[in-house]
């Protein structure tokens, strides 16, 4: 810690995940706030070891890109995103049965709402399985992925954001999950005939 906390700005420390797997190097101040948030562990060697699996997530998002092709979900415009349908702040999981391709409009307007929520606000119709699944017995599938968060090891998140989620539930686990409500929706999809519509620059 104390290493970390005097390390340049400009220092790489090196990420493994749970298998081994090197990741992309990390600055001092990433790295330290992964060791206080009890998301990684710092070896002898100054090797960050995380305590979740975010090549696994890549697979997932690989996986639900080939199922959905480039449609969204939500809007049926063309897609660039993966958006979760239960979202991670619910306990929901980076899962094929949880998934959906969206455009980055769809994704970042709904941001934590329930899927009944987004439609509701939005006027949406969607077709997608996965949406529909969820739709059905939307409130039996919010308890059963609480009730899961609570059960399953740190080691099963596949994203920072999962392993946040899953702390956060078991910091004070008698509060239960209570996001905050979403945001009016601020975007709207607009047609067009380029494949990607809204272009992000890092």
């Amino acid at each position: 810690m104390l290493f970390l906390e005097a390390a340049p700005a400009d220092l790489r420390v090196p990420v493994v995940d749970l298998e081994g797997h090197r990741l992309t190097p990390c600055s001092p101040a990433k790295a330290l706030q992964n060791l206080v948030d009890g998301l990684a562990d710092l070896d002898e060697a100054g090797v960050l070891h995380l305590r979740y699996r975010p090549l696994a997530h890549r697979k997932v998002l690989r996986q639900v890109r080939r199922r959905d092709g480039w449609t969204c979900a939500w809007c049926h415009g063309p897609g660039s995103t993966v958006d979760h349908v239960i979202p991670l702040c619910w306990g929901g999981r980076t899962r094929l049965d949880n998934c959906v391709v969206a455009c980055r409009a769809c994704n970042h307007s709904r941001n934590n709402a329930l899927p009944s929520e987004f439609i509701a606000r939005t006027g949406f119709r969607p077709t997608h399985p996965v949406i529909l699944r969820v739709l059905a017995r939307e409130q039996a599938l919010l308890r059963e992925a609480e009730r899961s968060l609570r059960k399953r090891p740190l080691s099963s998140c596949t994203s920072k954001e999962e392993a946040q989620v899953w702390l956060l539930a078991h910091q004070a686990p008698e509060a239960g999950l209570k996001p905050p409500p979403p945001g009016p929706v601020v975007t709207k999809w607009k047609p067009s005939r380029h494949p990607f519509p809204e272009l992000y620059l890092p």
